[in-house]
């Protein structure tokens, strides 16, 4: 019956030792997914819950290191993927990590890539001043709009900027009557269409 007993005991703790082990697989999971979506803050929180719910299990111990390493290894990235972007002039492709990177820099951080950041910002600028007057010039009063609302929303406080506000009203109603006689043109095709089909 002893001996009975401590199979018994040996049982019960192996099986809660493979309980616990499950539920630190599917912990560790859940984060794995989290850091891949780079959503540290999130991963940061559930590391701390891991090491709080888990802690008998050595597979944690560093699990919050973890997250602090992936972060930082996402924010070296996009570093390099910057200035590569920068150094072939994708100045949309720049733009977009720019903004991204602009969530994981210190100020500090922030120094060496703000001359190239600048560069970024400058080129962008002009190229919207470019496609704005090119659109203007070719009455296509849609894609005006599109990008002087872009032009507005991303430079706000530029010459540029005050120069589209002036122009925008007026754009947007050619823009309204471009999109109507698009409309309009569909219809009479269709309805042609549809005569053509019942004379078939």
């Amino acid at each position: 019956h002893k001996e009975e007993g401590e199979d018994y005991r040996d049982q019960i703790i192996l099986a809660r030792t493979n309980e616990l082990e499950a539920k630190v697989d599917q912990a560790l999971a859940k984060l794995d997914e989290t850091l891949a979506r780079h959503d540290f803050e999130t991963a940061g929180n559930e590391a701390l819950k891991i090491q709080r719910l888990y802690s008998d299990s050595p597979r944690v111990r560093d699990v919050h290191r973890k997250v602090t390493h992936a972060r930082e290894q996402y924010k070296h990235d996009l570093e390099r993927e910057f200035l590569e972007a920068a150094k072939v002039d994708d100045v949309d492709r720049a733009m977009d990590l720019l903004k991204v990177l602009d969530r994981y820099l210190s100020e500090q951080e922030a120094g060496p890539f703000r001359e190239t950041a600048r560069g970024i910002i400058g080129k962008k600028r002009e190229n919207q001043g470019v496609q704005f007057k090119l659109a203007v010039h070719d009455k296509q009063w849609l894609q005006a709009v599109a990008v002087g609302e872009q032009i507005i929303r991303e430079f706000p406080n530029t010459r540029m900027a005050d120069e589209v506000r002036s122009m925008i009203d007026l754009l947007r109603e050619r823009a309204a009557g471009e999109r109507a006689a698009a409309s309009r043109g569909t219809d009479t095709r269709t309805r042609e269409s549809d005569g053509v089909a019942q004379e078939a």
